[in-house]
């Protein structure tokens, strides 16, 4: 009787340290970033297996297609052959690269809309907010500047550029460049 409470004891013992252990890592998962965002925070709207949330400067985002970078606020759910559609606020999540100087993103980007004059209003951190008005109806190239200040420049610290507007826009692709930060000449 002695070795089956021995082994009761244990196995009761063992199950408890096992558990113990699972919630430890519940509360501690050590997960990718992206797998973090999409998984366990629920801010991204595409998960794309076994990549990172770097974005390399220069790379065309073709949003026609599912992307890791979007948020799941105001993105639809699939995309479609005009782009994927933002409505109200959203957004799209990135690293860059390496910690370096800071540089100014260009950001470029192709915009279906229904309407001419539709408006997107472009934030990055609490610095920098801008407006952007869409010149027609259709397919919109625009063209704007996010200034250094306003990005993380560490590869561990994630940059969301917010996006909202009040029309529904398809966006197609968007492409950010870099130059260097140069002062302003008076």
């Amino acid at each position: 009787m002695t070795y089956k409470k021995f082994g009761f004891i244990t196995a009761i013992l063992a199950l408890s340290g096992f558990y113990l252990y699972t919630l430890y890592l519940a509360a501690h998962p050590d997960v990718s970033l992206a797998y973090r965002l999409y998984y366990l925070e629920g801010k991204t709207r595409f998960w794309e297996h076994n990549s990172s949330m770097t974005y390399r400067v220069g790379n065309e985002l073709n949003l026609t297609k599912p992307s890791r970078f979007l948020s799941s606020e105001g993105w639809a759910k699939k995309p479609s052959d005009q782009g994927t559609q933002l409505s109200g606020q959203g957004g799209l999540y990135f690293l860059l690269p390496q910690r370096g100087a800071a540089h100014t993103l260009t950001v470029q980007a192709r915009i279906n809309s229904p309407e001419a004059g539709a408006l997107l209003k472009v934030a990055m951190g609490n610095d920098f907010v801008t407006t952007v008005k869409l010149a027609k109806a259709g397919l919109n190239e625009i063209n704007f500047r996010l200034p250094g200040e306003a990005l993380n420049q560490d590869p561990q610290q994630l940059n969301f550029l917010a996006l909202s507007t009040a029309t529904p826009l398809n966006v197609e692709s968007l492409r950010l460049t870099t130059e260097p930060s140069r002062p302003l000449l008076h």
